[in-house]
Order: structure tokens, then sequence, then C-alpha cells
């Protein structure tokens, strides 16, 4: 398959108000946030108004229409600015929006997707509990049957969005002796819902701007209306929607590389020692090209990686298999190295500022500890690894 690319002159024009946005709107913001280690509820709402939380959803679903390509141009603006805010947009969008989008009736997509898309509602994700993780399969919240629908019990952890939102994509276990394959069901649920309830906050490293929640379902009731997709359907719809979040993740990860390799150009440029300005030094310069191929290697594969991705369109059942290995083991690589290299680069980007790339409240500072996170979740690195082995074991490259 070719990998030439090119953007169109309305997706570069979408790049640059995103820019424009971001720069005016959230980077004044983030410093403070990130100390306060406060949701951004306001700049939420703003982005929420220009339609970005629904950029890549149909127009005739309340999005923008601007397909993966377009979504990954938004993540990729968003990744050079905060990475909070990137991570609220993803949970929802990528997570959240997407199964509604590829495995909901219409009737769901009118009362969930498209208010979703509009801004109007925030998504949440929920797959992770205390005893499984890399693991997904292994869903101990229990789904029982009850009256003409479900009752749910159980314990979800470090569910992104899971403190603000209005409406939670979760999994849970119809029949855990048949694990992911047809033993899980996902399941919509809302603020408000008897039994259902946020717990702890966690605190962490990075991503100050974001909550971090703990779920507690104590037997919640809902009705069949609730259940998204086929049941037992929950892990192919789970392993469809993070496809779409490990190729965003990547492009958020594309912005924040480009974002910490222009801060330590610049600073190479007029930090002065031994006489002249460090980046003449060969050191650095070994340094700042290895950032910059980086870069130029992940732009390639992201954006290959979505508009394949846009080329598949919505509709699961229509792909062949061969065509959603290929997606996702593309989607797995592009998430390890788009990781992996955003820590390499912003290591050495902090290197290059020296001392003052240390001190806390510097934005590469922040940028090292957001980074972290991204070889976890989502998939950790390990497991991505796993996927890609599988499937060249099966397949070959």
């Amino acid at each position: 398959m070719p990998i030439d690319f090119e953007f169109t002159a309305d997706q570069e024009a979408f790049r640059s108000a995103v820019r424009a946005f971001l720069e005016r709107e959230v980077a004044p913001i983030v410093a403070k946030m990130d100390a306060t280690e406060e949701f951004p509820a306001a700049t939420v709402r703003r982005m929420q108004q220009e339609g970005y939380f629904g950029a890549p959803v149909p127009e005739e679903y309340g999005g923008l229409g601007l397909g993966k390509v377009g979504y990954c141009i938004l993540l990729e603006e968003i990744g050079k600015v905060d990475a909070s805010h990137g991570t609220i947009v993803g949970a929802h969008t990528s997570l959240g929006t997407t199964p509604l989008l590829y495995f909901g009736t219409e009737e769901q997509r009118r009362r969930y997707l498209v208010p979703a898309a509009r801004g109007e509602k925030l998504l949440a994700f929920s797959l992770t509990e205390p005893g499984s993780g890399s693991d997904s399969g292994a869903v101990h919240t229990v789904a029982e049957p009850h009256a003409d629908g479900w009752r749910l019990t159980g314990t979800k952890l470090y569910v992104s969005n899971g403190k603000e939102a209005d409406s939670v994509v979760l999994l849970a276990a119809n029949d855990a002796k048949r694990g992911p394959n047809g033993g899980v069901t996902a399941f919509l649920l809302h603020k408000g819902q008897e039994g259902f309830s946020v717990g702890r906050c966690e605190k962490k490293m990075g991503l100050h701007g974001t909550s971090t929640a703990e779920l507690l379902l104590d037997h919640v009731e809902v009705g069949p209306d609730q259940v998204l997709g086929p049941v037992g359907g929950g892990f192919v719809l789970a392993m469809t929607a993070l496809d779409v979040g490990r190729v965003s993740l990547g492009a958020a990860s594309l912005g924040a590389m480009e974002a910490a390799t222009a801060a330590a150009l610049g600073f190479a440029q007029q930090r002065i020692q031994f006489g002249q300005p460090i980046a003449q030094h060969q050191a650095i310069q070994f340094k700042l090209a290895d950032m910059a191929m980086r870069i130029q290697a992940l732009r390639y594969l992201v954006y290959h990686a979505a508009a394949r991705q846009d080329r598949l369109g919505t509709d699961p059942a229509r792909w062949s298999r061969r065509e959603r290995q290929e997606k996702t083991r593309e989607a797995a690589t592009v998430k390890c190295l788009a990781s992996e290299w955003a820590s390499e680069v912003i290591d050495q980007a902090l290197q290059i500022h020296g001392g003052l790339g240390y001190i806390r409240g510097t934005p590469i500072e922040r940028a090292y500890r957001d980074a972290r996170i991204a070889e976890i979740f989502e998939g950790t690195n390990e497991i991505q690894r796993l996927v890609v082995a599988r499937d060249l074991l099966e397949r070959g490259l």
C-alpha cells in the first residue's frame, strides 16, 4: 500500500484554526491548571462549542465530519499545547463516540452520539478494574439478567473523564467463564442512575487537568436500550474503539514531540557555553537530528494509519478479516512507537535545557511528566508488542 500523503486545503485551514484557538484559549491556562490539578472546565466548554469533541463524527450525527485524519490533526495540535486537554478529548471521542458510531442503534446514536458530538454531553469509557488491566478480557464487574434488562455490580478504575462524564461506555461480564469470547458486554450508563457513583479520583504524576476516577456500581439496573452492541460483543467493541484511540494517541504524541523539539532547538540556539551557542556542538546537533527523524517517521505512520481507518469506514460488519488485522496491527505499531519516541524526544529536550528543564512548572518538565502515561494507557506497550508479534506469526510481514 502506498504511503504518500498530502493534506487538503480544508485540512490545512482546520489545522490553522485549531492552532490559533489553542494558543488563544488553552495555552494561557495550562500552567495554572497543572499547579492546581483542576479539570479545565471553561476551556473544555469552549472546545465543545467549537465542535472539536465531534471532529471525526459525521455531520448527520452532529459532528464536524472530518474523519480520522482531521481528528488526528486536532490531537496533534492539542498535543503541542497540553496533554490533559488531549486526554479529555480522546477519552470522549476515540473511546466514547466511536463505539456509539460503529455499534450503536440509530436510536442510541440520536440519544447519545448527537449531543456528545455537538459538545452538549461529555463521555467516558470504562474497561479497567482492580483485577484486570492488560488482561482486558478478565472483566469481573457482573452483569446479571434482571427483568427485561440487566443489573450491574462491581468497581471500575482509572476512568478518564470519569468524574465529569454525563454518560459512560462501560464493560461488564455477562458470562465470566467465556471471557472475551462472548462473555463481555458494553453498556451505556448515565450520571445520576441509582447505584452508580464516582469513588476516589487518583493523584497522578502527570495529566493534572484530567480526572482519573473510580466508578462504583451497586446493583445498577439498566434497560435493554442501554446495551451497546450485541450481548457478548463487548470485547470486540472495546478493541475496535482502542484501535482509533491508539492512532489518535500517536497524533497527540507527535504534537508533544514537535513542541519539545521546537523548544529545545530555540534554547540551543540561544544558550551560550564555551563562547558559542550549544547548538554548534555536535553532541547537541546529534540529539536534535534524532528528535527530528523520529518526528518525520511518526508523522507518516500516524496519518497513513488514520487515512486507512477513513477508507475502511464506520461499519465493522463490512470489514474483511484481513482489513481488521491490518488496522489493529498498524494501530498497535503507531501507539507503541509514538509513546516511546515521545518519551525519548522529550527526555532529550529536557537534557538540552539542562537544569532549567528540571525546574517544576516549566513546559518541558510538565511535558516530561505528562508523556510517561502514554506507554501505559490504551493498552500497555507490552500488549502492543504481543498484538504485533501474534499477527506477524500468523500473517508474516
